[in-house]
């Protein structure tokens, strides 16, 4: 499949992202496992376990990624192995790509697994979040914290703008358009 949405100068970015943040055991694959170590991060069992309200919100949150894998692989899984490698992963990208260019929006599918992050990190019925949340939220997916940051002192202006969900989507959306190298938005991705 060629690949007409993801310019050269982003394939390391998509190529990292795929390594440091989705392939969270490093076996070359996105599984299901991947998305159990990400939920172990967010909302440790232990914590859960001993928290009525954690783990209605951690089983929650197991429901949302479970939607989203399985959407991924519908979507995303050219060999139907149940498992996501490199190259359909930047297939899947460079659709979502052309997806953002073609309506500013992303598929409703893929859309699901950034409202599933977002609200784990709203445990105490806050809409938005602050910057230290934003890091930790970003750290599940190994994203070194001055470097989310940045991301976030960008998208919010220096802390002007309030982090709802419309904003962190536009963050991603912009984080999947940028091709701008060292770009604040790249949360450091693209080195």
């Amino acid at each position: 499949m060629t690949r007409d949405n993801i310019a050269a100068s982003m394939m390391a970015k998509f190529k990292n992202w795929f390594i440091k943040t989705l392939d969270l055991n490093n076996d070359g694959f996105v599984t299901w496992a991947d998305f159990e170590v990400a939920i172990e991060h967010i909302i440790p069992f232990k914590e859960a376990d001993r928290n009525s309200r954690l783990m209605v919100v951690r089983k929650r949150m197991e429901q949302h990624y479970q939607k989203y894998f399985w959407d991924l692989c519908e979507f995303g899984d050219a060999n139907k192995d149940g498992k996501i490698d490199l190259d359909e992963w930047l297939d899947v990208m460079d659709e979502i790509i052309g997806h953002l260019k073609m309506s500013s929006t992303f598929p409703e599918w893929y859309e699901g697994v950034y409202k599933a992050l977002f609200r784990s990190q709203e445990f105490m019925d806050n809409r938005d979040i602050s910057r230290d949340e934003f890091c930790h939220m970003m750290k599940v997916w190994n994203i070194e914290g001055d470097k989310a940051g940045k991301a976030f002192d960008f998208i919010t202006k220096g802390g002007t703008v309030k982090m709802n969900y419309t904003l962190f989507s536009e963050l991603m959306k912009k984080f999947v358009l940028t091709d701008e190298k060292g770009h604040p938005i790249n949360m450091g991705l693209d080195a």
